[in-house]
């Protein structure tokens, strides 16, 4: 974070998209100034692929979703789960979509986007020797293009398979059981973004409550961004906060709380002054101090409920001076 004085570096609120390294550098500088902040943050997004999808229409926009700026977005699909039973199909469908899409050269379509800068494109070109190419695999150094490319056994442990891709090449792997993906999924950072392709109603339901992530996608990719209204952020390693729509104007606004209470019916207030040598006038305290309004009400009404709520409840379980008391 620049600047060199304390007037350049408080400001209300920062709001950061980037990668996990430089959040930290963000809101480790942010914490100085206790300066609150919103990090979009990205991380590896899974993809599920069970075995109730359509897995033609599936393949078709988890292709479009990973090749959309030859996925360089912080939401494309990063890796992908699909069931051993659609798993050739998958294949199969994902390569026709890739031709259907950029044509039998996609290095010559003018809808296929190059790598950023020739850093990125040798750090992508490197992650090719870390699996099995099932599609793709073509680059060219000199105009920074790599071909949508799908990976199959991909090498556990490598950068492949633990760091953001942040580009076109997408590995696959395969599964049987849904609920050990969910286990391993548990297991690592909390995605910006998990997509699930599904139409079994209990295999959904089971990922939106196990599966810990910024937004659930169910049979789509990307499109949530699309969606004014539905709140867009990460979780964890992910980032912090979320905006879009309403989500944008409460989260970059502060909910001051007021209190606006009448200056008359001061003789009831004065039992709450010291000093406190009545045991009642404890016991009246101690209710007013703990009792929480059920009813949710406003402004002189809502005073004056609680009031009598409060005075009541002390009235029944207290015994005032004077009293026979129980």
């Amino acid at each position: 974070i620049g600047g060199t004085t304390n007037e350049e570096k408080q400001w209300y609120q920062r709001r950061v998209r980037g990668s996990v390294s430089v959040g930290r550098i963000v809101a480790r500088a942010a914490a100085e100034f206790l300066t609150p902040v919103t990090l979009e943050l990205g991380g590896k997004c899974p993809v599920i692929v069970d075995e109730t999808t359509n897995v033609d229409t599936a393949a078709k926009r988890i292709a479009w979703g990973k090749s959309v700026n030859a996925g360089q977005t912080c939401i494309a699909p990063d890796y992908v789960y699909c069931h051993k039973k659609l798993y050739s199909g998958f294949l199969e469908r994902y390569r026709a979509h890739i031709k259907d899409m950029y044509g039998e050269d996609p290095e010559k379509s003018e809808d296929f986007a190059r790598i950023v800068n020739e850093r990125h494109f040798n750090r992508l070109k490197n992650l090719l020797d870390q699996g099995t190419i099932e599609i793709g695999g073509t680059t060219n150094e000199e105009t920074r293009f790599i071909s949508p490319t799908v990976i199959s056994s991909p090498v556990a442990g490598s950068e492949l398979m633990t760091d953001e891709i942040f580009g076109p090449i997408l590995p696959v792997l395969q599964y049987e059981d849904l609920a050990t993906v969910i286990k391993e999924l548990r297991t690592k950072e909390k995605p910006l973004v998990t997509y699930l392709f599904s139409n079994n109603a209990k295999h959904i339901d089971l990922v939106k409550k196990k599966v810990s992530c910024g937004t659930l996608d169910v049979n789509d990719t990307l499109m949530h961004m699309m969606v004014p209204t539905l709140p867009f952020g990460g979780v964890g390693n992910s980032g912090m906060g979320a905006y879009h729509g309403k989500a944008t104007f409460e989260q970059f606004s502060h909910a001051k709380s007021v209190l606006h209470r009448p200056i008359g019916m001061e003789s009831v207030n004065s039992l709450r002054y010291p000093p406190y040598d009545a045991e009642w006038k404890q016991n009246l305290m101690f209710s007013l101090a703990y009792y929480k309004p059920s009813a949710p009400t406003s402004g002189f009404t809502k005073y004056a409920v609680s009031s009598t709520f409060a005075l009541g409840a002390f009235a029944y379980a207290y015994a005032w001076p004077g009293s026979s008391g129980q």
